[in-house]
């Protein structure tokens, strides 16, 4: 429900984002964070922003829409963690993912291997809502997991191009967009409870 945008000026930025990490090497002292170190936290901070943001949201917010074209957060919160389930267990360790492995999808009455990508209107309006605390402990599965597996990634792997389909997703880059993709659902999660209490 998201296409990627360029928007002006994000190639200069890109560059100069590039310059900085080839050209600037400082000293590494003990205390020093790692890249590894610097996405679990980045993760760890998503992740208490969006259960803040959760936390007292009833079933009827869940699955608020603020018009004919929108998406559910319901759906969204969804959408996320699917997301990151398959790029990190399917797309990368080509595994199952855990939302099949672990039956989640029966669970939930949900497609297997549905993640929101290319979603039609309809189907984001007819989407079901869902009990918030068990999509909460299949999405706590699915960090857990991509935590462990962010532990074992060494700094040459984050080149690496699991799949040769998709040169240009590299497992860093793969990293960088789903920390990013997050901290933006987050966000529209957060925004559109604001927009239904103010409507109260």
């Amino acid at each position: 429900m998201w296409p990627a945008r360029n928007y002006p000026g994000q190639g200069l930025i890109k560059r100069f984002c590039q310059s900085i990490l080839t050209n600037v090497q400082p000293e590494k002292s003990e205390d020093q964070m790692t890249l590894n170190e610097f996405i679990e936290d980045a993760f760890n901070v998503e992740q208490e922003y969006l259960m803040d943001a959760l936390g007292d949201l009833t079933p009827e917010e869940m699955m608020w829409r603020a018009g004919p074209e929108a998406n559910s957060l319901g759906w969204i919160l969804w959408h996320m963690t699917r997301v990151e389930d398959m790029w990190f267990q399917f797309f990368i360790q080509r595994e199952t993912e855990i939302w099949a492995r672990d039956g989640w999808d029966e669970k939930f009455g949900l497609p297997a291997r549905d993640n929101g990508f290319g979603h039609t209107l309809e189907q984001v309006a007819e989407f079901p809502a869902y009990d918030l605390a068990e999509m909460l402990k299949y999405g706590t599965e699915v960090r857990t997991a991509t935590l462990k597996y962010l532990k074992t990634v060494t700094a040459e792997q984050m080149d690496v191009v699991p799949r040769e389909a998709r040169p240009e997703m590299s497992i860093g880059r793969i990293f960088r967009q789903v920390v990013g993709e997050m901290y933006q659902h987050q966000g529209h999660i957060a925004y559109l409870k604001g927009l239904i209490r103010a409507g109260k």
